[in-house]
């Protein structure tokens, strides 16, 4: 481990100040219990569910259930959930949006809309570690969307952790240790090539040479560095990889009327920098306790406490400014320091990154997390056989600090001189100098602690007869979220729930639910509305003409119809008017915003009532089937058909700018949306002799379209959208680049073109291009995602591979730095090649060429890719070994994450084409480790 005692004697101060600040904030602002941990339970040949919102039988619902175990999770290095994730689940992409180390930075899509995410059944966020979870359950479908009301409008990802259950004491140690790297960083110009580039840009719009043959030779053979420098900066200030550690264990079991589990975490983590001082260094803790205990005969308590701390240093310019100036800073610009304390800069290149990490000063985060919950269950089985009352509450909060020292070191320009010989020399002049310029203080609000609130129960009964299953939930849930910024009211939702399930002879099952949310953002009769969902399946296997088939084993068909509405997204209410802005100068504005108002913080309206909105509805058609054939192939197929009626919209974007304001035009539910689509599972296992192998492939697809949307009426019907994918890319329709040949004929389009500009063509045929001539050229969503897993074990020996990828969508080039040269600081090694598409780069220009860089399927590439996203090979020492010692399992593993990728793109990562360039960069690992249990 990489702490030193001091670090360990900072940290630990740090996390106890951030438990006290949190357990102060919740016990001065709660009002309820804390919530109950639930748990997946086997019940005889039946699988039950056991959540804050009904007893659910798995096994006999009418609703598609993905379940993947943690053990296949934990074969994923790290501590975070998603990205074990990726590529396991049919349906689900998951995408990283921040590379930084220690960062957060996933988004996940379930069929094309954002699900919610359960911890033991409670919307916690994902308060959660990999190495806790037991259990991953995906439902995608109303039949458990609507349950949630208006957090269950896009599924639900239920994470399962462990522990809560009798038996013997178990003992789990896991240990890992990765060595990252950046899966890729784009290539930079060295300085002669940058100066050659230049010339070309600078002759071809007419300005001749900028730098001479003489210098261009002093780049290449490095004579004069401080003149003449030549900076790999990717190499001067990145080291090759770097190391994080992780460690956990958890401890579980139970006997007679108590169970219980404790967990603990830690993982730490430091950047690519090679400047000690300006090296991001974060470590995190993270802990679950629960604990179930029989009360009496009818009356079961439990409770536990989560929590989550986080220590991050960091330079204080930021990580993703790091690469900004690593990408942007030319070869050329200046040496990175002359003798061993001047930093220097240039007039056009003004920032120093060895300043900035050597002497710029510290940013150190410090974020805290803590959940508690309490329940009570009464089993009223004794009086009422089946019958079961459970009650729960949750507290959870959050905040976050930051300490920082911020210096300001002191910068020089190198000018050329001569003396009173006439001779040449340099000299230092100071550009900035503020070396004393240090400051020292905190960052974090008040706002930056937040607190949820839930209070919910459920009447649960069950009953079995002899050829049939009777399973009724009431159950309600109030989700409370207090917000401290004055100018955003209080999130308040209230659901209730009567569902039924019924089985009969485990071949007819029917479902039906009735929900009533309520929420704080609708007011009079909308404030409460009423969603029905009902479902069907059929056990066909379980029929008479295939209950001894020798080739299928398993069959079901299923399908389920429901509404379940949402609030919209906004924080204001829409169904009050609101004003915003200040005073300034004795000016009171009234009316809509424009500029000079923004300028005057004059107030303003910001929004005009409509006591009309209502709830936004997601009526959802979910139809599949499930089949098991040979003991060894299982194939799922699942189709959906979302409706999204009644989203909210400006009443303004119905009318053209020229009509006027919108100060009087309140917001609406207008448009309508449609997403469509399916996912697919294939899963084939079998053996030979004592080696076992496995393949599965799973597939999603889904379109979001348009059916009403609000746009203006143009009179070219080829510009309208509505009824097509809301995700077009609306741009120009390129026709290559104009030529010696063909220039003379160039119609009037953005400015002045020349050979080697973009030529478009003219879809309306009125011999001018402009807005008339654009249209959809792509679509920038992927339509398909997939996963691809394999694997094998063979006498304590596995290897298993998780790829995944996406297709059918288009990336756009044009905006992208790395891609689109002008100016002085833009240029990289893509100038010297073909874009990925194949199609040449355009003229080449000192300035930002308008004609070039508006939007056009020029620069659409397609964004299709294929990654080797994880992998594992291990050895679980054999059994016989094990019962002679205190170890019940030992397994040693080497995983890798990211290992390869497919696209078109051969310099970039296609899952950001930023990083590297201006964000951190994707990264890969290659992990050792071990776990025991005992």
């Amino acid at each position: 481990m990489k702490l030193t005692i001091t670090e360990i004697k900072i940290f630990i101060f740090c996390l106890l100040n951030m438990l006290v600040i949190n357990i102060c904030v919740a016990q001065n602002n709660t009002s309820l219990n804390a919530l109950a941990v639930q748990d997946s339970l086997p019940k005889s040949n039946d699988e039950i569910l056991t959540t804050p919102f009904g007893i659910f039988n798995l096994s006999k619902t009418t609703a598609p259930v993905f379940r993947i175990s943690g053990d296949v999770l934990r074969q994923t290095p790290g501590d975070h959930v998603y990205n074990a994730l990726r590529g396991r689940v049919p349906g689900l992409r998951v995408t990283r949006t921040s590379n930084t180390p220690g960062a957060d930075g996933y988004s996940i899509s379930l069929n094309g809309g954002s699900p919610t995410v359960l911890v033991d059944g409670y919307p916690v966020g994902l308060q959660v570690d990999l190495r806790e979870v037991e259990e991953v359950i995906v439902f995608t479908d109303a039949t458990f969307n609507s349950i949630l009301g208006n957090l269950g409008d896009n599924g639900l990802i239920y994470i399962v952790t462990k522990g809560g259950k009798l038996g013997k004491p178990t003992v789990e140690v896991n240990y890992h240790s990765a060595l990252n790297s950046a899966t890729r960083l784009p290539r930079l110009l060295s300085a002669s090539e940058y100066a050659t580039v230049i010339n070309q840009a600078s002759n071809n719009d007419g300005f001749g040479d900028i730098y001479s043959p003489e210098a261009i030779a002093a780049y290449n053979n490095g004579s004069d560095p401080i003149r003449f420098p030549n900076v790999d900066r990717q190499e001067a200030y990145l080291a090759g990889t770097s190391i994080s550690n992780y460690a956990s264990l958890n401890v579980y079991g139970g006997q007679d009327n108590v169970a219980y589990s404790a967990f603990v975490a830690y993982s730490d983590w430091e950047g690519l920098e090679n400047v000690d001082e300006g090296k991001i260094d974060g470590r995190n803790i993270t802990f679950r306790t629960k604990i179930n205990a029989k009360v009496s005969d009818i009356i079961e308590a439990r409770a536990s406490i989560y929590g989550k701390f986080r220590e991050n240093k960091r330079p204080v310019i930021g990580p993703n400014d790091t690469f900004s100036l690593i990408s942007n800073t030319p070869a050329n610009a200046f040496p990175l320091k002359v003798g061993d304390t001047a930093y220097v800069v240039n007039n056009q290149f003004r920032s120093n990154l060895l300043s900035e990490l050597e002497a710029g000063g510290i940013y150190t985060e410090y974020d805290a997390a803590l959940v508690f919950n309490i329940g009570i269950d009464v089993n009223l089985n004794k009086y009422i056989p089946g019958l079961r009352y459970s009650t729960h509450g949750m507290i959870r909060t959050s905040n976050g600090k930051a300490l920082f020292t911020n210096n300001r070191p002191g910068l020089y320009t190198i000018e050329n001189l001569q003396d009173s010989d006439g001779q040449d020399s340099l000299a230092l002049k100071v550009q900035t100098f503020d070396a004393l310029d240090l400051t020292v203080g905190r960052s974090g609000a008040d706002a930056d602690i937040r607190k949820t609130f839930t209070y919910g129960g459920y009447l649960n009964y069950s009953k079995k007869m002899n050829q049939s299953t009777l399973d009724l939930n009431l159950n309600h849930f109030l989700f409370y979220e207090p917000n401290i910024n004055a100018s955003q009211p209080d999130n308040r939702n209230l659901t209730f729930n009567l569902n039924a399930s019924y089985a009969l002879k485990d071949k007819y099952m029917f479902y039906a639910n009735l929900n009533t949310s309520s929420s704080s953002k609708f007011i009079g009769n909308n404030r409460t509305s009423f969603f029905p969902t009902a479902g069907i399946a059929w056990v066909a296997s379980n029929e008479n003409f295939l209950k001894n088939s020798k080739t299928i084993d398993f069959l079901k068909f299923r399908a389920s119809y429901g509404e379940i509405g949402t609030e919209y997204t906004a924080e204001t209410f829409y169904y009050l008017n609101t004003w915003s802005g200040g005073l300034n100068n004795n000016t009171i504005y009234l009316g809509n915003a424009n500029t000079t108002q923004t300028l005057d913080f004059g107030y303003r309206i910001g929004n005009i009532a409509n006591d009309a909105i209502d709830w936004i509805v997601y009526d959802q058609f979910f139809a599949g089937v499930q089949l098991s054939m040979l003991k060894k192939l299982s194939l799922e197929v699942n189709y959906f058909n979302i409706d999204i009626n009644n989203q909210v919209t400006k009443a303004s974007a119905l009318f053209a700018d020229a009509l006027g304001g919108d100060a009087f035009l309140p917001q609406m539910n207008f448009t309508k949306r449609n997403n469509q689509g399916f996912n697919a599972n294939l899963m084939f296992n079998d053996n030979i002799g004592d080696f076992k192998y496995y393949l599965n492939v799973n597939a999603g697809y889904n379109k979001i379209t348009g059916e009403t949307i609000a746009e203006i009426p143009y009179p070219d019907e080829y510009r309208l959208q509505q009824g097509d994918p809301e995700d077009n890319f609306i741009g120009y329709v390129s026709d290559g680049l104009f030529t010696a040949e063909n220039i003379g004929s160039a119609l009037p389009q953005f400015g002045d073109v020349q050979i080697g500009d973009i030529k478009y063509v003219d879809l309306n045929g009125d011999n001018v291009i402009d807005s008339r001539d654009r249209r959809a050229v792509g679509n920038t969503t992927p339509r398909f995602n997939y996963g691809v897993n394999l694997g094998f074990e063979y006498k304590g020996f596995n290897l298993d591979v998780v790829g995944m990828g996406v297709g059918g969508y288009d990336v756009s080039l044009s905006g992208r730095s790395y891609y689109t040269h002008y100016g002085l600081g833009t240029y990289f090694a893509s100038v010297d090649s073909n874009l990925p598409n194949g199609n040449a780069n355009p003229r080449l220009s000192t300035t930002q060429s308008i004609n070039n860089y508006v939007n056009s399927d020029y620069w659409l590439v397609d964004g299709s890719y294929f990654r080797i996203s994880n992998l594992e090979l291990g050895y679980t020492l054999p059994k016989n070994l094990m019962d002679k010692s205190i170890f019940s399992n030992v397994k040693l593993f080497l995983r890798g994450s990211n290992l390869a990728l497919f696209s078109k793109f051969d310099d970039l990562d296609i899952e950001d084409l930023s990083a590297g360039v201006s964000e951190y960069p994707m990264m890969k690992s290659f992990v050792l480790g071990f776990s025991m249990d005992f």
